[in-house]
């Protein structure tokens, strides 16, 4: 039976505290658990790869996309929340859970996790400008190292190449921050070739715009369509 999305997004949007919901009705996931934060605004192909590639990286067993439905750079525009619900349900992917969390920061939505699902293990997949925000201390209200011990102390960073922010790159960063040097050993480039890490939520929109529906899985492309998506208004 469908989980219903519309009271989990209205319970999420009315509570202040950082919780994290499950709204596929797939196994119980097997740890540990890649999961990729996003607003997957639509999902695209590359999120697909990095939900899939995270996998490969020793340790894991199972992935899951969290849609954050509050972003600490960004407003609501495109679809609606429960349309990216219904895009990611659509996907289908094995061994892959997908999630929904109101916390904006991933410090926040670790948290949510382990109250949510104690005992399991959780990653986070994240690109190289998340990982640069989560040692950045504007992000923070209060005290940032008390917060990375804490997440580092239960989670793994899974950094992932994209564009010119190779692996060198990430372990750059990495030897040159001193913050983030303290947990480099919790810290774990994962290099993606595919062409498809080039690929932005924000083309795909515009290429969509203006006809054109390219790199998103086909069922999400169908979604796209049926729901009459991203179309400029008229």
């Amino acid at each position: 039976m469908p989980v219903p999305i519309d009271p989990i997004l209205e319970r999420l949007e009315t509570r202040e505290d950082p919780t994290v919901e499950r709204v596929d009705v797939g196994p119980r996931l097997k740890s540990r658990v890649a999961v990729l934060p996003a607003s997957f605004n639509p999902p695209t192909l590359a999120h697909v790869e990095l939900l899939e590639r995270a996998k490969d990286v020793p340790g894991i067993a199972t992935s899951a996309a969290l849609l954050t439905t509050r972003n600490v750079d960004k407003g609501l525009f495109g679809a609606s929340h429960g349309h990216r619900v219904g895009m990611l349900l659509g996907l289908e992917l094995p061994a892959t859970g997908v999630l929904v969390s109101n916390a904006a920061r991933i410090a926040e939505q670790a948290a949510a996790l382990r109250d949510m699902f104690p005992g399991q293990d959780f990653d986070f997949v994240v690109g190289y400008d998340t990982l640069v925000r989560l040692f950045d201390r504007r992000y923070y209200d209060g005290e940032m190292h008390e917060v990375l011990a804490t997440y580092f102390r239960h989670h793994r960073v899974i950094a992932a190449t994209r564009g010119e922010f190779d692996v060198p790159a990430i372990e750059r960063y990495v030897e040159s921050t001193a913050d983030a040097r303290n947990y480099g050993d919790r810290i774990v480039p994962l290099n993606l070739e595919s062409e498809l890490m080039h690929v932005s939520s924000t083309a795909v929109r515009e290429r969509i715009g203006e006809g054109v529906s390219v790199d998103v899985p086909p069922r999400v492309h169908q979604y796209i369509r049926e729901h009459k998506l991203y179309e400029p208004a008229p």
